[in-house]
């Protein structure tokens, strides 16, 4: 039987040996590409649209990004247009968007649209158009790490769960303007510590506020009947200012599994006797005339300036700061995200995810073939 021995001094051929090279320069090529976007997403996490025509949001986003991958973009200003719903769609297609700055904008005949921009995984803080007066059903819920919403004073209506399930949120500048409130417009809202229902309410809808985190709430007097659980699982609730005359009706399980004390006027306190149920407790300490409000920020006043239309309504309609508390503020739209060059140099030269993608496999196809032809040679030699 034929003997094969292998010779351990014989030099590798040439063609190994430049294969062997190709490999080598070909994963530090993919590596070196790998680290380009990295660098390129810390300077283009801003991005800023100045204008667009309604209904081609998404071709302003598209020019001004300027080839970047959208998921490198977390901070949005739009400076000035109209949106409409298609325009509220392009702002979905940017995926992990932290900040989104509309103050500038107007939103097509002042309605934010049902399911406007719901469930976005990232977002924490959210400055809505200055001529906003409704905001639709569904229109922000499920965002489960929203924090912050900054609105204009011409907000009259806030529609069933346009804010559910938002969690995080602490900051939601209700004004005496909104004289509506829709069904489970904020439930399960765990953040938000207490509440002013402003005067011209009338009604509570179901689940309004059901999972709250409110340790206390006040009640506008014209509040004539609360739905079923309203008020349902405010672990946190203690206290409660019932600002009416007469206690509203009450239907079922508005106070499920929650321990308070209402508070009432001297005189209401027997209507309020309809109240007691479980671990809820009456008490007649009120003096003065309902003159509550929702505190509204400097910030929020601050994001919409004087050419807003919030601006024109005065404050004894509005309940927002007074005309000499708006002169005090720069005369500048207090911008929620950082201003920022028209889209900058997207990437920097950088290249896309898919790109890199690409060219790693490539790296990993030369490496396969290489290991194939020079174990093919070696055992052609063997």
């Amino acid at each position: 039987m034929a003997k094969f021995t292998y010779n351990k001094n014989k030099k590798r051929p040439l063609f190994a040996r430049i294969l062997v090279c190709a490999l080598a320069v070909a994963l530090l090529v993919g590596i070196v590409v790998m680290a380009i976007p990295a660098r390129a997403a810390e300077s283009t996490e801003n991005l800023t649209v100045q204008s667009f025509e309604t209904g081609k949001l998404a071709d302003a986003i598209s020019e001004a990004a300027d080839g970047t991958d959208y998921n490198f973009i977390k901070n949005i200003a739009v400076l000035s247009g109209t949106l409409n719903g298609t325009d509220y769609g392009a702002l979905t297609a940017i995926p992990n968007l932290e900040i989104i700055e509309l103050a500038g904008t107007e939103t097509e005949g002042g309605i934010i649209p049902e399911n406007a921009l719901p469930s976005r995984n990232q977002l924490t803080v959210l400055t809505l158009p200055k001529n906003t007066s409704e905001i639709g059903k569904n229109a922000f819920s499920g965002n489960r790490k929203l924090v912050k919403v900054l609105m204009p004073a011409t907000v009259t209506k806030i529609d069933d769960y346009a804010f559910a399930s938002c969690e995080a949120l602490e900051e939601i500048p209700v004004s005496a303007a909104v004289t509506y409130i829709g069904e489970g417009a904020f439930q399960d809202c765990k953040a938000i510590t207490e509440f002013v229902i402003p005067a011209g309410i009338s009604e509570l809808y179901p689940n309004t506020f059901s999972k709250c985190g409110f340790e206390s709430i006040s009640i506008g007097p014209d509040v004539k009947k609360i739905g079923g659980s309203v008020f349902a699982d405010c672990n946190n609730l203690k206290n409660i200012y019932a600002y009416g005359t007469e206690a509203p009706a009450l239907d079922s399980d508005v106070f499920r599994n929650v321990s308070a004390a209402v508070h009432c006027y001297e005189d209401s306190e027997e209507s309020y006797g309809s109240w007691k149920q479980n671990n809820i407790t009456i008490t007649a300490d009120l003096t003065g005339e309902y003159s509550l409000k929702a505190e509204v920020s400097e910030e929020n006043n601050a994001a919409y300036d004087d050419t807003s239309p919030a601006s024109d309504t005065p404050e004894a309609e509005t309940g927002t700061a007074s005309a000499a508390d708006t002169a005090e503020q720069t005369e500048t739209t207090a911008e929620a995200v950082p201003a920022v060059p028209q889209a900058q140099t997207v990437q920097q030269g950088g290249l896309s995810i898919g790109v890199v993608i690409v060219i790693v496999i490539m790296a990993a196809v030369i490496a396969v073939l290489a290991t194939v032809l020079v174990m093919t040679k070696k055992g052609g030699k063997s």
